[in-house]
């Protein structure tokens, strides 16, 4: 069943007050706007392997290249060899762009998982008044270019109990177990099927919300009131002009026995929370 949640706001959406304390060892150049939409998805492309997505000082080489204000906190990363564009196609009012990369691992919470694949992605654009093509919510994983990746050091940092850096599925974990449920962690494309949770029909506060892209999850927060949810983003500190709204989401309620306990976040805690960056384990190249 799918769930309903109001609109979200993004000062709140956003631990905007956390410390950064780990060292940069790369930052991408912002690109100049694209008016050509090929140019936007190879600058693109281009920023996300070079880390740009996973380091809140460098993600504005993206910012003017996409629709969604703000960047998941993201507890997964994919390693490429490279990609491949393909031809743009009009669908309307809009372009799709195929993009094929070379996967060669997808990196998780103290695992990686070596499998070289060839795998396409469709890419949506839309044209902006002042001309530009940028790409179409929703945010995708992050492809990250394996020579400048230190995977194993990627894999520790994503652990939800690692204090250096807190993902979107730590924090919704960490909130969940400060309240008193002794639930194990699952990290967002996992927290779907697991089984201490239910799928409601409406969201209540202290509820997980899930964001979806197609059929699969790729961020998660936490209901604040019926107008707000609190979730791990990495550039919550970085102006952006208000785009779209999210679509409605589905809850997930953790189950109890007996009477079911409603998880109230106090949202002053948040600025106490640890952040640091994924960008520390990438390589100069």
């Amino acid at each position: 069943m799918v769930g309903r949640v109001g609109p979200l706001h993004a000062s709140r959406f956003t631990l905007h007050a956390l410390r950064f304390t780990l060292l940069i060892l790369l930052l991408a150049a912002a690109p100049a706007p694209a008016a050509d939409p090929l140019n936007t998805i190879r600058a693109f492309c281009q920023a996300d392997g070079r880390g740009a997505r996973v380091d809140p000082l460098s993600w504005t080489a993206v910012a003017d290249l996409v629709t969604w204000p703000l960047e998941p906190a993201w507890d997964r990363v994919y390693l490429i060899r490279g990609f491949e564009l393909g031809t743009p196609e009009r669908r309307d009012d809009e372009l799709e762009v195929v993009v094929q990369y070379t996967i060669t691992a997808e990196v998780r919470s103290n695992v990686v998982k070596e499998e070289e694949r060839v795998e396409a992605r469709i890419y949506r654009l839309v044209r902006g008044d002042d001309g530009v093509w940028r790409i179409r919510a929703p945010a995708p994983v992050p492809h990250l270019f394996a020579s400048e990746a230190d995977a194993e050091a990627l894999a520790a940092l994503l652990d939800p109990a690692d204090p250096r850096y807190t993902s979107n599925s730590a924090l919704a974990w960490r909130l969940l177990r400060d309240a008193g449920w002794s639930i194990p962690y699952a990290d967002t494309a996992g927290l779907a099927s697991a089984s201490d949770f239910t799928i409601e029909r409406t969201a209540e506060v202290g509820d997980l919300v899930l964001y979806y892209d197609g059929d699969q999850p790729y961020h998660v927060g936490v209901v604040e009131s019926e107008e707000t949810v609190v979730s791990a983003t990495l550039n919550g500190g970085i102006p952006r002009p208000p785009r779209r709204r999210r679509r409605v989401l589905p809850s997930l309620r953790a189950e109890s026995r007996g009477r079911p306990r409603r998880l109230s976040i106090n949202s002053r805690d948040m600025a106490s929370w640890e952040r640091g960056r994924l960008a520390r384990c990438l390589r100069e190249s």
